[in-house]
């Protein structure tokens, strides 16, 4: 029996999986995120090696066990840094075989098992991947706007919105008394000299404030919201243009931290604006969390063929670890 090792590396947590050739997941480990780019690839490592070690002693494997690592890492966003990141992983593991990908095109795969399809990835920031039906891939990356940037994007127009409506060159919003009261600050010009000092960031943990800003009714987050949605919305309908024949049925998989808010009403806007611009397009939530998604990758290249994204042997061992994307993880104490 081959064992295959899969990594999903982000900013704020590293994760890794242990699996057999058929589609059995057999160990689970965690550690800390960290990004070659900006923190080193010693510290990306030993994140990954930590992970790495925690999910192969769960599963009673060694690395001279493992045919194939397969990894979806932040800030594998050149060509070069490819190679560089698939080196640094073969001296860090003592795996000979090692495939890396970009964090948003794991995700993908946790989505679909079919040949062509478009992801977009919105969790701390943003990403967005199309796979076109001869296979090429190309992955949005550096060209993402910055105020599309997902949590943190949100999470700065929150804050900018009580700015805005204190002056008067905003409406009116809930998002004040939320905002201030969670960074604790008694006035908007408190709250705005804390951010011209940076103090504000990061971003994105002002996030989910803006959700309960809108599920509050509250007209101004709904519109950011709203807003936020339709700009997501044109990496989709860019990417099918990349892909190019508009009869054929195309999913469309939303995955990361943001798509997994109680509100849905992100999931609606991009849905309705796909539905009225390419109704060929099929949204659909990512079944699996990432990690999973680079494991399906490895099955792929054992199998020589897209490894069923609902094969029992997988969703029972993805259940048994919380790994379904929109269950309650938590509650398990897996994916935090």
């Amino acid at each position: 029996m081959s064992y295959l090792l899969a990594v999903d590396q982000g900013s704020s947590k590293t994760v890794a999986v242990v699996g057999d050739s058929a589609g059995s997941i057999l160990g689970f480990g965690y550690a800390g995120g960290a990004c070659h780019a900006s923190d080193g690839m010693d510290t990306a490592m030993a994140m990954v090696r930590q992970a790495c070690d925690q999910a192969m002693l769960q599963a009673g494997v060694t690395a001279e066990n493992i045919s194939l690592l397969v990894g979806g890492l932040t800030g594998a966003d050149w060509e070069h840094e490819y190679g560089m990141l698939e080196d640094a992983l073969i001296r860090a593991i003592g795996v000979p075989s090692v495939r890396v990908h970009n964090d948003c095109v794991i995700a993908q795969r946790g989505g679909t098992d079919a040949g062509h399809s478009i992801v977009l990835c919105a969790g701390t920031a943003f990403n967005a991947a199309v796979q076109t039906p001869d296979g090429n891939r190309f992955i949005y990356g550096y060209y993402v706007n910055d105020e599309d940037m997902g949590g943190t994007s949100l999470g700065k127009a929150a804050v900018v919105a009580v700015c805005n409506a204190h002056v008067g060159i905003g409406p009116q919003t809930l998002l004040t008394d939320i905002v201030l009261q969670y960074y604790r600050v008694s006035s908007v010009d408190e709250l705005l000299f804390r951010r011209i000092e940076g103090k504000l960031q990061p971003y994105k943990n002002a996030a989910p404030l803006l959700f309960e800003a809108v599920k509050a009714g509250d007209p101004a987050a709904i519109d950011i919201l709203e807003q936020h949605g339709k700009s997501l919305t044109r990496y989709a309908l860019a990417g099918l243009q990349r892909i190019g024949e508009s009869s054929l049925r195309t999913d469309v998989v939303l995955s990361g931290s943001i798509f997994k808010a109680e509100d849905r009403l992100l999931q609606t806007v991009i849905a309705e604006t796909l539905a009225k611009e390419a109704p060929h397009a099929n949204v659909v939530d990512a079944l699996y969390e990432p990690v999973v998604g680079a494991y399906l990758l490895g099955l792929d290249s054992i199998h020589g063929a897209a490894f069923p994204l609902k094969n029992e042997r997988l969703q029972e061992s993805a259940a048994r670890f919380g790994l379904f994307r929109l269950t309650n993880n938590k509650e398990e104490g897996v994916i935090p």
